[in-house]
Formats: structure tokens, C-alpha cells, sequence
């Protein structure tokens, strides 16, 4: 089966990449890069009905964990990712492109699949080998201690959008629990297993480090690295970048969800063939993204629950 199209739906988690491209330190942390973060992510978050549950901002990349409430994730990193670009080359006055061309947008499955990728997240500044504890990190990150607490608010970015006065002069956005691990392990059985998986991320990071014969390189030295320099830890070319994960699924849950997935790519290829044979009046399958967004095209409605 050759696959085709992306499939987003209203009440999708995802654990969501962006990357510099050619692995430049664009990211790197200081107060003008943090806080265009956080008003970027307020501002669209709040726009396309985005729910945040956690946030890593490292020096290449950055990574979520969400909930999108209307099927909307593509427009909100469309939208972020202009933006945090827009304010990145106006700063360091270059030019061409920030990110790479696709980000990651990995679809998440039941509670436990949540919970690892937010520890993951939060993992992140020590899998990286940035430093060895994730606080840390003098970058923009959540603590799993922020989560149905913390607001955070971000400014209007000077470069770029500081004589821009449509758009919002502040923005904030609150750091979420997720209801679906809420539901499935109620509020203190969630921060207990959400502790638990980070603490195992960390500890299999720090053996990783360890291995590898790596030392950390510090928070004062992520400060201080040219924006221009590049990543030189090694990466295999051509790695997967897989849609969906079925972690912590029972095998008859994970079997379920890929005929699902398997079921919309046969229906999109089928609607795409169609199309090619010159069939105008067509119905792509609930959640095709790009021919009901931008070529008008019609998707028929998700069943619902009698």
C-alpha cells in the first residue's frame, strides 16, 4: 500500500518535532529566543484551539506534546513556525529558510503512549547531552510540576513584529494535564506515573551519555555557541519518521488502530485515483487534510454514537 495524505481529527494527541534546518544552533537559549516561544505558542495555541502539555525549546529543534481540539495542528505550526522564523532571520539578519521542510507529527494512542512521549520531552536537554539534570536547561522547557498550574506568558517580539501593532501585543498559554491521563489514572495516579517515566528517560539518557563516553556541555556553553554553528552528533540518514505510536497499547488496541490507519490510506489512495480519472463530486475520508483545506474538496462526516 503506498501511503498518501495525513489524517488530523478533532481530539488527536501528538507528540510534534520541528527542526533547524541544517542543524543550526538558531535556538539557541537567551531571553529574546524564549520569549518568542512563548508568544508564539500563545498566540496560535489559543487561535486553532491547541492544548499544550509540555514544551522543550533546544538549540536545533523543539518539541510538544498536544492535544488539538479541532483538527487544526497543521495551520498552528504553519503559523508558529512563520512567525518564530520570521523573528529568528530579522534578528540575526539572514536569510532563506529556519526549519526543515516537514516537522514530525507523531499521532499518540492511549494514556501510557502520552505519558512516555512527555517524559521524553522533559527528557530531552539530557538525552541531547546538554546538561545532566533537565532543569538545567537555560532554554524554554516545562516542569511536570507546571501542569494544570503555571500560565505562560510571552511579549510581542521587538525584531520583526515590533511595528506590527495587529498583532498581539502579549500572549500566554497554560501548560495542560492531558484529560486522557487524567481519565486513566486520576490527577495523583497521573503525576506519579508521569515522575516515574521521567525518571526512567533520564536514567536511561544519563547511561547513554555514558556509553557513548559523552560529557555534558553545560548550560553556560548552550548560551554561548554561535547561532550559526552546526550539530555535528551523528544522525542516521534516512531514519523513519513514523505517523503514529501504539506504545503501552494492548496488541488487539495497536492491531485496531493500524487498520484504522491502513483503512483511511486505502480510502485516500482510492479518492486520489479518482480524482486523476477526471471525478470532480468526490467524498475524501474524515480527517484528509490538504485536499479538503486547501483544494476544497468534501470529506464525509465521522460517525458518531448512536
Amino acid at each position: 500500500m503506498k501511503k498518501g495524505g495525513y489524517c488530523h481529527l478533532e481530539g488527536d494527541y501528538y507528540l510534534l518535532t520541528c527542526r533547524v534546518l541544517l542543524r543550526r544552533y538558531l535556538f539557541k537559549p537567551d531571553r529574546a529566543i524564549i520569549n518568542v516561544f512563548k508568544w508564539a505558542f500563545g498566540v496560535y495555541a489559543k487561535e486553532h484551539g491547541i492544548r499544550i502539555f509540555a514544551v522543550c525549546v533546544m538549540s536545533t529543534h523543539y518539541h510538544l506534546v498536544v492535544l488539538d481540539t479541532r483538527g487544526l495542528v497543521p495551520t498552528f505550526l504553519r503559523d508558529v513556525n512563520r512567525s518564530i522564523a520570521n523573528v529568528i532571520k530579522a534578528r540575526y539578519r539572514t536569510s532563506g529558510a529556519v526549519f526543515e521542510q516537514e516537522p514530525s507529527k507523531v499521532k499518540l494512542h492511549g494514556a501510557k503512549g502520552v505519558v512516555d512521549k512527555i517524559a521524553y520531552v522533559l527528557a530531552n536537554p539530557v538525552a541531547a547531552g546538554a546538561v545532566r539534570n533537565p532543569h538545567e536547561w537555560p532554554g524554554f522547557r516545562t516542569r511536570l510540576s507546571d501542569m494544570g498550574r503555571l500560565v505562560v506568558r510571552g511579549m510581542r517580539p521587538e525584531h520583526y513584529f515590533g511595528r506590527r501593532k495587529t498583532m498581539p501585543a502579549d500572549a500566554s498559554f497554560e501548560v495542560d494535564e492531558a484529560p486522557i491521563v487524567v481519565d486513566a489514572y486520576g490527577s495523583e495516579g497521573a503525576k506519579e506515573a508521569l515522575t516515574r517515566a521521567l525518571e526512567t528517560k533520564v536514567a536511561e539518557a544519563r547511561a547513554e551519555i555514558r556509553a557513548k563516553g559523552w560529557t555534558y556541555v553545560g548550560a553556560t556553553r548552550a548560551m554561548g555557541v554561535s547561532p550559526f554553528k552546526q550539530a555535528v552528533a551523528y544522525e542516521v540518514f534516512g531514519a523513519r519518521n513514523p505517523d503514529l505510536s501504539t506504545y503501552g497499547l494492548t496488541p488487539e488496541e495497536a492491531a485496531d488502530v493500524k487498520r484504522e490507519y491502513i483503512a483511511f490510506h486505502i480510502a485516500y489512495q482510492d479518492c486520489r485515483e479518482r480524482l486523476l480519472r477526471g471525478e470532480s463530486d468526490l467524498l475524501w475520508p474524515p480527517g484528509t487534510w490538504v485536499m479538503v483545506q486547501h483544494f476544497g474538496q468534501r470529506s464525509w462526516p465521522l460517525a458518531t454514537a448512536a
